[in-house]
């Protein structure tokens, strides 16, 4: 039994990976009927190991696989490429360098009859490897946290033609723009709580100089996005501090030591549901602030 599914991994530079992710879809309890491999302008080895992978293994499943390049650089841009190439009634997503159960795709595919609909996601697990990564997860998903995501989810094909293709050449903020979408739809999600992904690896940045730059790189994009107005308030708030040190000179180091105890603390610990990490990582009370 096939599923009429296709399952699209859009990639960059995953060769360290990709067997991994592989063995995980092809070993699936129920298989789809494609998979589609999305190349994003990879420079390494990760697409002819994919073009050997199935030049060898090919014959010894129903599911046809395919690795294809149209020339896209970013997750959404190959998130399309995949939909408009898929075959089938259904598309599920999923990102290589993600750790995913051998029964995901039976798992969403039985919500969706179950509770009929046609969008169904699973969550992220994040904990981070090492201090600093640990800390980034606190500041943004939260340490040990589930949340819904993209990745993971089976979608009708259909749903397309209502809401659209993801937003182009995004590396992110294409996936909240669609789940608001959705909502102004009143397209119902989903959401398979029985679905559990996990970074195979570093979870956000192993080191300060990669977050801060993955941080502009993924923030850019999420500015003008339609009903998405977080960039927007951030812009606010640092307006407001800097109007306040122009007037209130003497407000400077309250004002720096409130954003300090917020920012470097309090925010992470909320977003994590308390402060289990530090009893899991003490060290996470020096590098907290510094991250943030």
């Amino acid at each position: 039994m096939l599923l009429d599914v296709t399952v699209i991994f859009p990639y960059y530079n995953e060769n360290d990976t990709i067997l991994t992710t592989l063995d995980l879809i092809s070993r699936q309890t129920i298989l789809p009927k494609e998979v589609i491999f999305v190349n994003s302008t990879s420079s390494d080895e990760t697409s002819n190991t994919i073009n050997d992978w199935i030049k060898n293994r090919q014959g010894h499943f129903e599911t046809s696989f395919r690795n294809i390049f149209e020339g896209t650089n970013n997750p959404a841009s190959s998130k399309n490429v995949g939909i408009t190439n898929a075959t089938s009634s259904w598309v599920a997503f999923m990102d290589c360098g993600l750790l995913f159960d051998l029964d995901w795709l039976e798992k969403q595919w039985n919500y969706t009859q179950e509770h009929n609909v046609h969008v169904v996601s699973g969550n992220v697990f994040l904990v981070g490897i090492g201090s600093i990564d640990q800390a980034a997860v606190a500041q943004t998903y939260g340490y040990k946290r589930l949340r819904p995501c993209v990745p993971s989810t089976l979608v009708k094909k259909s749903v397309f033609n209502e809401t659209g293709l993801f937003l182009e050449n995004r590396r992110s903020g294409y996936d909240v723009a669609w789940q608001i979408l959705l909502k102004n739809l009143r397209i119902e999600r989903g959401i398979n709580e029985k679905v559990i992904i996990k970074y195979n690896g570093v979870n956000f940045g192993h080191s300060l100089w990669y977050i801060f730059k993955k941080n502009i790189l993924y923030a850019k994009p999420t500015v003008g996005i339609k009903h998405y107005y977080i960039p927007y308030y951030y812009l606010l708030i640092f307006f407001l501090i800097c109007i306040s040190f122009l007037g209130f000179p003497n407000l400077i180091t309250p004002i720096f030591l409130t954003y300090f105890i917020c920012r470097g603390y309090l925010i992470p610990i909320k977003k994590s549901n308390g402060i289990l990490m530090f009893s899991t990582n003490p060290f996470l009370i020096f590098w907290l602030p510094i991250v943030a």
